[in-house]
């Protein structure tokens, strides 16, 4: 009998088992791939996640990944460009990282497994176990045979097409469907000294140096485009990158050295993320538009919601069911501003001329340039900055 059982290893799953096992429960992590291996992701950690990370003690083994530390970031809106560093976290991070994924999902598996958390890899979720409507537990399936696993909670880290989610009925809200598609690849030979976003009517990207000798370029089109974009990706990448002064310069005599990856489907929505012995993390519960880069940030601070709740639940403090409809409210008072800024800016439509020229006037002041960067960091409450954007409906 397990205290918790998860499904899905990766950001969410891994951190979320790392927290709970290090606290004394005992943790069942399952992953129906094996590592290491790689999952599409822009895979970029803002300073929120950073620090997170740096609650968890992990920072010098980020470190050692050998990724380099995106100190300072650019969002060019082609007549402004707003650069610089973003508003430090209360802990003083202020920097970011783009780990890539065959590397940071296996480090942060074997911190779980350190910490005591069993994984079992090549195994996949069936369905979960009910007792008079109550999960406690799940059945596996593995190298052909099932198994069944009891546990006093079952939590689903399994994607946006959660299955989990699926086969316990949670429901969506606040959603949208996708507005964008998006493909990303690696490149040799282009000259990215740190990140930087591009944001044009119809089109946005951004670069980010990843180390060995390779850079990040993720490009978003509208979606519906996608079907154009994805006969000729290739094609289609190097027109826009022809089109916009900054890429041509820096990308122009550079190659692909990996092959592309991307997806029309990105619609976005919340989940209920918790019902009677089951609770969702990761995309599993939210998912957005990649197009702020909140992914893997917004799985870390999940976890530790989730992990507190869970923890109070557990040890009798709470009841666990009680404490579980805390975390989903307490993740959306922290989730939702961004998540609706997001589905603004993913229509694709430049700043009106009034932003813009708030956003020029930022620009020459370094305080608050750092304060709109720090939206997108995790520093500072979107509201502050976007007002109406971030309050009302995607």
């Amino acid at each position: 009998m397990y205290d918790v059982a998860i499904v899905g290893a990766r950001c969410a799953g891994s951190a979320l088992a790392l927290m709970l096992a290090r606290a004394g429960a005992k943790v069942l992590v399952i992953d129906r791939t094996t590592f290491p291996s790689d999952t599409m992701s822009g895979h970029y950690i803002q300073p929120a996640g950073i620090s997170c990370l740096r609650r968890l003690g992990l920072i010098e083994s980020l470190a050692a990944l050998g990724y380099p530390p995106q100190e300072t970031i650019s969002v060019d809106f082609g007549r402004t460009v707003v650069a610089g560093r973003p508003a430090p976290m209360p802990d003083g991070t202020a920097v970011a990282y783009a780990p890539r994924r065959h590397r940071f999902d296996p480090m942060l598996a074997d911190a779980a497994v350190a910490a005591g958390a069993e994984l079992r890899e090549a195994t996949s979720f069936v369905e979960p176990l009910l007792r008079d409507g109550r999960v406690i537990g799940l059945r596996t399936s593995a190298g052909g045979r099932t198994n069944d696993v009891h546990a006093r909670l079952v939590v689903g880290a399994d994607g946006k097409r959660s299955r989990v989610a699926r086969t316990v009925g949670a429901e969506s809200y606040e959603t949208a469907p996708a507005r964008t598609c998006a493909y990303y690849t690696y490149w040799e030979g282009a000259a990215v000294a740190s990140a930087r976003l591009l944001v044009r009517d119809g089109l946005f990207a951004v670069a980010v140096p990843c180390g060995e000798g390779r850079t990040f370029l993720a490009l978003q089109w509208p979606r519906h485009r996608f079907a154009e974009v994805r006969r000729d990706i290739d094609a289609a990448t190097r027109t826009a990158v022809a089109g916009i002064p900054w890429l041509a310069a820096r990308f122009g005599a550079g190659r692909p050295a990996e092959r592309y990856i991307g997806t029309g489907d990105l619609d976005s929505f919340l989940r209920t993320a918790s019902g009677p012995g089951w609770a969702l993390v990761g995309d599993a519960g939210h998912h957005k538009d990649p197009i702020t880069a909140q992914g893997m940030t917004d799985a870390l601070l999940d976890a530790e919601l989730l992990a507190a709740a869970v923890l109070a639940g557990l040890g009798g403090g709470r009841d666990l069911d009680a404490a579980l409809r805390d975390y989903v409210q307490a993740r959306d008072r922290r989730a939702l501003p961004m998540h609706r800024v997001t589905a603004d800016l993913a229509r694709l439509v430049p700043p009106p001329p009034a932003a813009q020229e708030e956003m020029a006037a930022m620009a020459g002041d370094p305080i608050a340039a750092g304060r709109f960067l720090g939206v997108m960091a995790g520093s500072v409450a979107p509201e502050e900055i976007f007002g109406p954007a971030a309050e009302r409906a995607a």
